[in-house]
């Protein structure tokens, strides 16, 4: 039996295969080896022996049971302590939705929202459906479980064996996440922003609009961009209309700037940044804000009182379209003029680089007038969303800028330093230790143990680091030297 059997990716999605005929056994998060430690003649009795760890093992149930169409039982056993748990027993109510409600035509099972890989045929599947039972023993004991196999009466092969293509993640797919709070980092403006696109295209939720259309929405994204000239903005070569739809054009950014910096409202426009900062309506007079946080500034450079607002509810409360950006803070941080921002609503995709740049001349204007250079611009997008109508291009450009590109393994210092400091590792006596220094060389905090693990469990709980490729390094030398230590052979950090 067991030269006839196939199976989908089993390096990947293990399965034992059994000496039985025409039963698949699947325990619920319960280790099949401890199972069969238990029962040794379920071995015997069924052909596979496997367990539903997850919502997508449906998916590999699927195709392995299409693939030994001799198979006419699924046996479900979910009795296992964490079979019950909600994460448990998502992939049982998934399986006899399956097999009571059936799949939808968009390949969705009843009521569940699980969907199939769209490489499986549905008409393979509803016919594999039709011809398998499924049983559900959960309220047995494990030996009355494997005891009712016996009680099956044989079955009877029902199509050929189909073998599905090998399933691709769609990119569309939602990837698990902290769900909100992101923060992206880039030396120049494109850098910080691909990196939101990136963000919102892989971890956001699908959702309507109050337009009638669908975003991708990923609530609170913070970027930082941390060097940027205005007059010498950085314009990637990238195709024509990519760089008109995201806005990326020297002089529509300069037109952008000027709308941005002055309190003048062209014709036929409600309100304007500049207007609402230069000349926010107050009962006394126009107010320009921007004055006022220079005056903040430089009666006390540490004041926490350089703030402008956008919203002006008498008239915002009713408007279909108020401000996006609501809030402007201007901080000096080590001798240098930074600016925050909170944005309400940020369409990523065709405003993200326009608003960042009209804000990055607002810094720069601000910092002359106090006598400060430009620091880093914060951006805080709290609804950071791109619309159905963008995320064809989104998806072209982040596939030629990110997905599709070969990493450097080259340590370029001027983009890949860890601000958090360097780390020095080598080997004192029995111990390995740990070092980090700032960039002077100066030491700042010291970590020791015997292994690797013990160094890195404690380097993660004090979050000394920032960046994942930092993080992997580090963890490949404390390796090498824990190695090292062992065997008793000399040990030297890589430069």
């Amino acid at each position: 039996m067991s030269k006839k059997i196939k199976l989908y990716k089993p390096e990947k999605y293990p399965v034992i295969i059994g000496e039985g005929k025409n039963v698949g056994f699947c325990t619920v998060w319960s280790d099949p080896e401890k199972v069969l430690a238990q029962a040794p003649e379920l071995r015997q009795k069924a052909a596979l022996i496997g367990s539903l760890y997850s919502q997508e093992g449906v998916n590999i149930i699927l195709r392995n049971l299409c693939l030994n169409p001799e198979i006419g039982y699924l046996l479900i056993w979910a009795r296992g302590e964490l079979s019950q748990t909600p994460y448990g027993t998502a992939g049982v109510k998934i399986i006899n939705s399956l097999w009571k409600e059936g799949v939808s035509k968009n390949r969705v099972i009843g009521e569940t929202g699980f969907r199939v890989h769209p490489e499986i045929d549905l008409n393979i599947l509803r016919q594999m459906v039709a011809n398998v039972a499924l049983i559900d023993v959960s309220q047995m004991s494990l030996k009355q479980a494997v005891g009712k196999i016996e009680e099956l009466p044989p079955g009877r092969v029902y199509m050929r064996p189909v073998a599905f293509p090998e399933h691709q993640p769609e990119i569309g797919v939602t990837f698990p996440s902290e769900e909100v709070g992101f923060l992206v980092r880039g030396k120049k403006t494109v850098d910080a922003w691909l990196g939101v696109v990136d963000r919102i295209l892989r971890y956001g939720f699908t959702k309507p609009t109050e337009y009638g259309n669908l975003q991708k929405e990923l609530p609170v994204v913070t970027w930082v961009i941390e060097e940027e000239k205005v007059n010498a903005p950085y314009i990637p070569d990238w195709p024509k209309e990519i760089l008109e739809a995201v806005g990326l054009k020297k002089e529509a950014l300069s037109k952008y700037f000027e709308e941005f910096l002055s309190p003048a409202v062209p014709e036929g426009t409600v309100y304007t940044y500049g207007q609402r900062l230069r000349a926010y309506p107050e009962k006394n007079g126009p107010l320009d804000q921007v004055k006022e946080i220079i005056a903040h500034i430089k009666k006390c450079k540490t004041t926490r009182r350089a703030v402008a607002v956008t919203l002006y509810p008498p008239v915002d409360k009713e408007s279909k379209s108020p401000p996006c950006i609501n809030l402007i803070q201007a901080l000096v941080v080590n001798d240098r003029l930074c600016l925050f921002v909170t944005v309400r609503s940020h369409d990523i995709f065709k405003a993200g680089i326009p608003n960042a740049f009209g804000l990055l001349a607002l810094q720069e204007y601000i910092a002359k007038e106090v006598g400060y250079p430009p620091g880093k611009l914060s951006i805080t997008s709290n609804s950071a969303h791109i619309y159905e109508e963008d995320w064809d291009k989104a998806q072209s450009l982040l596939r030629c800028q990110i997905w599709e590109r070969k990493p450097s393994l080259v340590f370029d210092p001027t983009t890949q330093q860890d601000p958090r400091g360097n780390i020095l590792i080598r080997i004192e006596g029995k111990k390995i230790a740990l070092e980090l220094v700032d960039f002077s060389g100066n030491p700042i905090l010291a970590i020791t143990g015997k292994t690797a693990r013990e160094i890195a469990k404690k380097l993660a709980q004090l979050n000394l680091l920032s960046r994942p490729d930092h993080w992997l390094d580090i963890g490949s030398e404390l390796a090498k030297a824990e190695t090292a230590l062992k065997r008793g052979i000399p040990y030297k950090q890589d430069a």
